[in-house]
């Protein structure tokens, strides 16, 4: 577990945590943070960072500074996000922090969460965070749902998972199952092109998932991250929109229509390099 939270009163902390070895620097608000703990999340953003760049075949800033805010009142955090919280193109969205965990803010360029009585789910939430931001750092343009694909990827490092990670994947690779078996999954070129507004409207439980599987399945060889790496670089050197559908289309083997063929037979497969193992049944 990477986070062990004390529950007991704890005095005014409005003011940064001692300086740990990393990349985070944290800003608390009446949030009893341990040194202890600071070390832990930076060692795991440490390890999440260099993840990250290694899939989009970037090095990783020496001088990268991640500013992390933390409350220790639900209130409190809605309040700051009511003004802080900026959606996408200008737009505020205030009314809808009080059904979120935490958001990366792009205007003040940091990591907003609050005290959480599941450490685990607190844990998860930090690192989604930090790979926005380090998405942020280096993109000038990501697709939403790779950018959200991306996030939850790499919130679940197996060095850190717990039972309750392992609950969480394993969920989310039946749902998948269930709607490839009632013909519901989207279809992925109609999925990949949606503006951020569209992709906002969606059912999060349904659209963090396909998100999710879609960039799982990218990084599952080679040949896909060629892919999917060579789509993020187009779409950061043109100046006009080019779709997502557009790059696959000529960057992945076979087309869309393999893709899809290909990410279909993914899930029916188990998606193995999501889950943990499976125990070996008795003889």
């Amino acid at each position: 577990m990477l986070l062990s939270l004390p529950w007991h009163a704890h005095a005014d902390t409005n003011a940064p945590v001692e300086r740990v070895e990393g990349n985070c620097r944290f800003i608390l608000h009446n949030y009893p943070l341990t040194k202890t703990d600071g070390e832990r999340i930076n060692r795991v953003v440490s390890d999440l960072l260099k993840r990250q760049a290694e899939a989009f075949e970037f090095s990783v800033p020496t001088n990268l500074e991640l500013r992390i805010r933390m409350f220790g009142r639900f209130p409190d955090f809605c309040q700051y996000g009511r003004t802080n919280y900026l959606v996408t193109d200008g737009e505020y969205a205030g009314n809808e922090i009080t059904n979120m965990a935490g958001y990366f803010s792009p205007r003040e360029n940091e990591v907003v969460t609050w005290r959480q009585k599941d450490p685990s789910y607190l844990a998860n939430n930090i690192l989604h965070e930090c790979s926005h931001a380090l998405s942020f750092s280096q993109f000038r343009f990501l697709p939403r749902w790779l950018n959200e694909g991306c996030a939850v990827f790499f919130s679940f490092p197996r060095n850190v998972r717990d039972l309750s990670d392992d609950m969480s994947l394993r969920g989310r690779w039946l749902r998948l199952k269930q709607w490839h078996e009632q013909g519901s999954l989207p279809k992925v070129p109609a999925f990949v092109d949606q503006t951020p507004e569209e992709f906002r409207k969606l059912p999060p439980e349904r659209s963090y998932i396909v998100s999710w599987s879609l960039f799982q399945f990218l990084m599952s060889n080679p040949e896909n991250r060629k892919a999917m790496n060579g789509m993020v670089r187009r779409q950061q050197r043109r100046r006009d929109f080019a779709p997502c559908s557009e790059l696959l289309e000529e960057l992945y083997p076979g087309g869309l229509a393999k893709l899809e063929k290909d990410w279909h037979s993914w899930i029916v497969r188990g998606a193995a390099s999501v889950l943990p193992k499976p125990e070996k049944a008795k003889e």
